[in-house]
């Protein structure tokens, strides 16, 4: 994953080493994409269940031109995830959206969804956890 320097909507600087160690779950996403709009509300639920664990972080990469849309979207749709805009860094160079990656515990990309697909979420939790800690076990 490329290296980054980041700071989330919240304010909060997200740095690529500093998720040494963890397993983060990585989203890229925008709000005028229909799919993304289908497959946040889940990216939500797990995030919620897992945001306390100390092995598993849950990040996402917003690729709006416009900023100002973001902050009134996740707002209105209750989504507490941490967002790091991504556009103007342009980090992630020409990825689509969505994408979700489980990353290891030394950066390296070891799973990606490209899309969405709806049917592939009805055991989305589990799959994504067991995916998320066997990348801890093949340190």
């Amino acid at each position: 994953m490329p290296a980054f320097e980041l700071t989330d909507l919240l304010g909060k600087t997200w740095r690529l080493r500093d998720l040494r160690g963890k397993a983060p779950l990585v989203n890229v996403w925008a709000t005028w994409c229909g799919p993304c709009q289908a497959e946040l509300p889940h990216l939500q639920e797990f995030y919620e269940k897992m945001k306390n664990r100390p092995d598993i972080r849950v990040l996402t990469f917003d690729i709006d031109v416009d900023l100002g849309l973001v902050a009134p979207y996740l707002k209105e749709k209750g989504y507490t995830f941490p967002v790091i805009p991504d556009y103007s860094a342009g980090v992630l160079k020409d990825w689509g959206v969505p994408q979700t990656w489980v990353v290891d515990p030394h950066g390296i990309w070891r799973w990606k969804q490209n899309g969405y697909a709806d049917e592939s979420y009805s055991d989305f939790e589990k799959d994504i956890l067991e995916r998320l800690e066997s990348t801890q076990t093949s340190q």
